[in-house]
């Protein structure tokens, strides 16, 4: 077999969930010669460890794109960029006025035309994306099932736990739970059985995790649990007491852009998704179909049959589908190629 010759310096945010998922995972299980992962990039660095791939997930805030493509003509790496998000954000997501001011879309955009190549999580992405530059492959969202955090091991409780995990950025969409959970807090039978976990607190944003959590738990009228953030190389912990997870996405050209991660880690635990049947979970045939939010959380948290049916029907499929060792294989195919 012929030794590879990549060498990679993937640049991206330590505690970052994305460079987690789609640099720092699965580069380090990854054929190469040799993988540097950072949140710095430099000259001398540059120059001591000749490398002939340098990938970043969407742009780098520390060095200009200008510098960063001088680099490249002195140093003759290729640019990958990796893009998991659309460069456009929606009026209510949290970060629009920040992307306004800073003038982040079209930084984006930027690193996606001077790059040699991009990589992308799906088809929606890549038809956006090869409008700005026509070099794009598509490494689709995956983990290492079964392995290292993504076990399906579970603690039990009396309680049907029903999870909601994510950053603050969903605080738009978990708005459409509101009346439906305040109705649900009404049942006798549900507050005697079931119990909110709501994952991913941050003090950072602590006015709207406040919004979220009285939201999620109808003003505490609903027995819950609350997670603070995890480091990226435990985040799976969240789902550790999960029963069912609940994914309420608003119907917009952003969210419909996103990747289908949550169904992912959702089948690690072997649980079932409720979302709605739509971009970007409709290439997910496993996942609870959500018409009404109050009627179908209470069929799945009341019956275990159905819980465990729904679970097991989608841990089977996103481990057949989306296994980071086969996605792997393609990416370590581009990356030859591209280098040859």
């Amino acid at each position: 077999m012929t030794k590879s010759k990549l060498r990679i310096l993937a640049v991206g945010s330590q505690n970052s969930g994305v460079t987690y998922h789609r640099l720092a995972l699965p580069l380090s299980i990854m054929e190469k010669e040799y993988c540097l992962i950072t949140d710095t990039i430099t000259e001398d660095l540059l120059k001591e460890k000749n490398f002939n791939v340098v990938v970043v997930n969407r742009f780098l805030e520390s060095v200009p794109l200008l510098q960063l493509l001088e680099w490249r003509q002195k140093f003759g790496f290729k640019l990958v960029i990796d893009i998991d998000d659309y460069w456009i954000l929606f009026d209510k997501h949290l970060s629009a006025g920040t992307y306004r001011k800073l003038g982040i879309t079209r930084i984006i955009r930027d690193y996606i035309k001077y790059a040699d190549l991009v990589t992308t999580t799906h088809n929606r992405l890549y038809l956006e994306i090869i409008q700005i530059n026509k070099n794009c492959e598509i490494l689709p969202n995956a983990l290492p099932f079964d392995k290292d955090q993504f076990t399906d091991v579970k603690k039990e409780n009396e309680k049907v736990t029903i999870a909601h995990t994510g950053s603050i950025t969903h605080y738009p969409d978990i708005q459409q739970l509101k009346q439906p959970i305040a109705e649900l807090a009404k049942s006798r039978v549900f507050r005697e059985n079931a119990r909110m976990l709501l994952c991913g607190w941050n003090n950072f944003n602590e006015w709207h995790w406040k919004q979220m959590a009285n939201l999620y738990t109808a003003n505490e009228n609903l027995d819950y649990k609350i997670i603070e953030s995890l480091p990226v190389d435990l985040y799976i912990n969240f789902y550790l007491e999960a029963d069912m997870l609940l994914v309420p996405l608003l119907d917009n050209k952003f969210n419909r852009l996103k990747s289908n991660l949550k169904a992912l880690e959702a089948g690690a635990k072997n649980i079932p998704i409720l979302t709605y049947k739509r971009a970007p979970y409709d290439d997910i045939p496993t996942i609870f179909e959500v018409d009404n939010w109050e009627r179908d959380i209470k069929r799945m948290a009341f019956s275990k049959q159905m819980r465990e049916d729904y679970g097991k029907a989608n841990g089977e499929f996103v481990r057949e589908h989306y296994d980071i060792f086969k996605i792997n294989e393609v990416r370590f195919a581009i990356y030859s190629k591209l280098i040859q």
